[in-house]
């Protein structure tokens, strides 16, 4: 019990750093209220259940948020396949697999159930996520399925004028494919609960944003393979997102993102993800068509230690 306790203190103190934008997160509710009492304003509405309204809205150039969305990309993920950083060598079937073209698709959501403040200029609000993401061959004309992530997270966002945060529990999960299992690939125990902060600075069409994420429990220091040095205990975060009206319709747009993320288990290598589209909103309901461009250990979970690069086209809807 006492080896626990230390191994989770050690983990919370190598994230000390996280801590001011967890306070950031907290302290714009704490000054709105007290600036309300103060003044005697009046909150535009004290809660809501299923708002539509978004405190802190998806990252452009995410590739693992859950979301609704099918593409198609040229990947290098089986360039390595002959001296793999996770598994055994493996072999697979197939022609021109140094890059292949692979589906991407999404199936999830995020759904804001409470909104138990709101201000003039802000909210507060909790919700939940949850997503499937899966990747096929299209090399093959059984599509075989490569691998899936599975993702389940309970935000909570919150805004106050040009700043917002969010604070996620997050649950992760990754399997691989049983086509890729008979052909010999090995699978991996991947799962791991992570606790995320980020903070954001938009004052206008413009967005920058920061933070990390504390892991509390990953399966992957259990696994012998990895050497018994591996250890994942967190991941940093930044990126910008941008969009510009170029048309008089004030629901078309075009909306552009970079992400860049560094992790403890990929031993600090950098990861980056480029997107850029056309988007058309309905009020809340959206659809973008976008370009994408990653480079960096691959986003798969089973697939983690494996550097991956590629493009593609996607579709996502937000309904």
């Amino acid at each position: 019990m006492l080896s626990i306790t230390r191994h989770w203190f050690s983990k919370c103190w190598r994230f000390a750093p996280l801590l001011p934008s967890l306070t950031l997160l907290i302290l714009p509710s704490v000054g709105r209220a007290q600036d309300a009492a103060r003044d005697g304003a009046q909150d535009v509405a004290r809660d809501a259940w299923f708002p539509e309204v978004a405190h802190f809205s998806r990252p452009n150039a995410s590739v693992r948020e859950p979301t609704f969305a099918v593409g198609s990309v040229w990947s290098t993920v089986f360039r390595s396949r002959a001296n793999p950083a996770e598994r055994q060598p493996f072999d697979i079937e197939g022609e021109r697999l140094e890059t292949t073209p692979q589906a991407d698709v999404a199936l999830g959501g995020n759904v804001r159930i409470w909104q138990p403040k709101q201000w003039v200029d802000g909210g507060l609000t909790v919700g939940l996520q949850a997503g499937v993401f899966g990747r096929f061959r299209l090399d093959v004309s059984s599509a075989d399925l490569i691998a899936s992530d599975w993702i389940v997270a309970f935000p909570v966002e919150i805004a106050r004028g040009v700043w917002s945060g969010r604070l996620r529990l997050q649950h992760w999960s990754a399997h691989v494919g049983d086509e890729l299992i008979e052909a010999g690939v090995e699978r991996i125990d991947f799962t791991t609960e992570t606790v995320e902060a980020l903070l954001a600075y938009e004052p206008g069409d413009f967005r920058i944003y920061g933070g990390g994420s504390l892991v509390v429990r990953s399966s992957l220091e259990n696994e012998v393979p990895l050497g018994p040095t591996f250890s994942d205990d967190g991941l940093i975060r930044f990126g910008v997102d941008a969009s510009v009206h170029p048309w008089t319709r004030d629901e078309v747009s075009l909306e552009a993102g970079l992400d860049w993320q560094s992790s403890d288990r990929t031993e600090w290598a950098s990861q980056f993800s480029v997107r850029i589209g056309l988007v058309v909103r309905d009020g809340h309901r959206s659809a973008r068509l976008s370009g994408i461009y990653r480079n960096g250990p691959s986003p798969m979970g089973q697939f983690f230690l494996t550097d991956e690069r590629y493009f593609g086209i996607e579709l996502n809807l937000g309904l």
